[in-house]
């Protein structure tokens, strides 16, 4: 018989958000500000482009969870020219697609990264749509298949005019409302998020310099179906900043604002729920980064996590990557019984939480063997040579870690019991190493006499009891001892 390990699962409710300080491996990429960062589902990793250090920059490198790594690309055939505060996305087809920016000058090229091809690709000149610009905001409209970039800057002046690029045509579309239509002040050194559930894309503070305020802190939404403006007003809200971090959490349905350049330089952390248009300040359990602007932003769907990376800090420019979301790993727990808090050698375990690729899982700095993973549930089975009597650290690459004790025994019943011919069958997990000699099975109060006891699978043992001859309502709960350890009670099928 064949046990089913994929193990019974729970409904882990999502939690508060937190940040982490992502590793980065031997090579990093260099310390900068005004870089972007995008994520790649399809990899499971973030992707930077550019920014400037000593000088504007043009290199691309990928961070994989799975690896906790930084790896820098080395593209075939021309590049796009170095550049610092353009935008960069991901599109339907996977690819990277990078407009604007500033060096010696300003652009309004768009450029498009194949990973397949390994390869650049110019998608649109200089001059074929808007006007050059820095410090603009952009969307990708998933539903549309374009880019939506709107506002921005050059030594000519400040914008407040909406483009579009189509990605199936490689052709721009203005736009922008009609003049004297409502729309947002001319400005830069903002940011703007998809709502795609509502369609619209939210466009939030910057700098209005010679036409209004800087900082501002206001906060706009454009329709992406009627193109139109609205300002959304009321309740609290941040204080008004430029060179911010911004990601719309999907899940949670909110935008996550973070630092930027405001009164000095911030690391307050304020999100806009998308349903009831307000805003309200966070504090995230643990760590956060320190004060910073000029840093870049992305968001991981599927693990409901927002990246921040680098940025101008107190104490310079910086090169960490940060993630915030749902705890890393919110739970350990005995993968049959579903109590958590302690491992034990060999043991079947299940982690929950929030995760990114291939899971490379240590428990006690062991390699663990992963035996099912998706993005919020890793199931492993503890190295049999752990180290027991203390604490251990259970470490999921690029996702986090969490503490655990090591016993010598964790016992835990699988929830499916079956009857046959006067015995009774359970499965068990957190028995040690080898088959015990002292094991114990009682149903009630009720000590059983066993029958056989085999190791069907690694780390579970199939245990046939005699049960008495009595209704089946009217047995008791089953439980087994393990070296004087008791496994918690499982209900008798009724």
């Amino acid at each position: 018989m064949r046990l089913a390990l994929c193990l019974f699962a729970f409904v882990a409710a999502l939690g508060g958000a937190e940040f982490r300080l992502l590793s980065g491996g031997e090579t990093k990429p260099s310390p900068r500000l005004d870089g972007t960062i995008s994520w790649d589902a399809t990899a499971g990793r973030v992707v930077l482009f550019g920014g400037q250090d000593n000088t504007p920059l043009n290199d691309l490198w990928t961070y994989r969870l799975d690896e906790a790594r930084w790896l820098k690309l080395s593209p075939s055939g021309a590049l796009p020219p170095a550049r610092f505060g353009h935008t960069s996305l991901i599109d339907s087809q996977g690819r990277l697609i990078v407009f604007g920016g500033e060096a010696r000058g300003f652009f309004s090229d768009v450029w498009a990264f194949d990973f397949r091809a390994n390869s650049w690709r110019q998608l649109a000149p200089d001059n074929a749509g808007p006007s050059r610009r820095y410090g603009h905001s952009a969307i990708y409209d998933r539903a549309r298949d374009r880019i939506v970039i709107s506002h921005g800057f050059t030594n000519s002046g400040r914008f407040d005019d909406t483009w579009a690029f189509d990605l199936r045509t490689s052709t721009w579309r203005d736009l922008s409302p009609p003049t004297g239509s409502v729309r947002p002040v001319r400005r830069c050194l903002h940011h703007a998020v998809l709502d795609e559930r509502r369609g619209q894309m939210l466009l939030y503070g910057g700098c209005a310099s010679g036409f209004g305020p800087c900082p501002l802190g206001d906060l706009w939404s454009f329709d992406l179906a009627s193109q139109r403006w609205t300002e959304i007003t009321g309740g609290q809200k941040p204080a008004p900043r430029t060179h911010y971090g911004i990601a719309f959490r999907s899940q949670a349905d909110q935008a996550v604002l973070f630092g930027g350049s405001g009164a000095g330089l911030l690391n307050d952390v304020w999100a806009f729920d998308a349903a009831g248009r307000q805003w309200q300040s966070v504090e995230p359990s643990g760590d956060r980064p320190s004060a910073r602007a000029r840093h870049g932003s992305t968001y991981a769907p599927e693990l409901d996590t927002a990246f921040f990376f680098g940025g101008s800090t107190p104490n310079g420019l910086s090169n960490e990557l940060w993630a915030y979301g749902p705890s890393a790993i919110r739970a350990v727990v005995n993968a049959f019984s579903g109590v958590g808090g302690a491992v034990s050698p060999g043991e079947l375990v299940t982690l929950f939480g929030t995760f990114g690729g291939t899971p490379s899982v240590t428990v006690g700095g062991l390699a663990a063997e992963v035996m099912f993973a998706d993005a919020r549930q890793i199931n492993v089975r503890v190295p049999v040579n752990l180290v027991i009597g203390a604490e251990v650290e259970v470490v999921v690459a690029g996702s986090g870690s969490v503490r655990v004790n090591a016993r010598e025994v964790n016992p835990g019943l699988f929830r499916n019991v079956t009857f046959s011919e006067g015995l009774v069958s359970l499965y068990l997990t957190g028995y040690g190493v080898g088959i015990p000699p002292d094991l114990a099975v009682r149903s009630g109060r009720t000590t059983l006499a066993m029958s056989s006891v085999t190791e069907v699978a690694a780390g579970v043992l199939r245990i046939d009891a005699r049960i008495p001859e009595v209704p089946a309502a009217e047995l008791g709960a089953f439980a087994v001892t393990v070296r004087g350890v008791s496994s918690p009670e499982l209900d008798a099928p009724q």
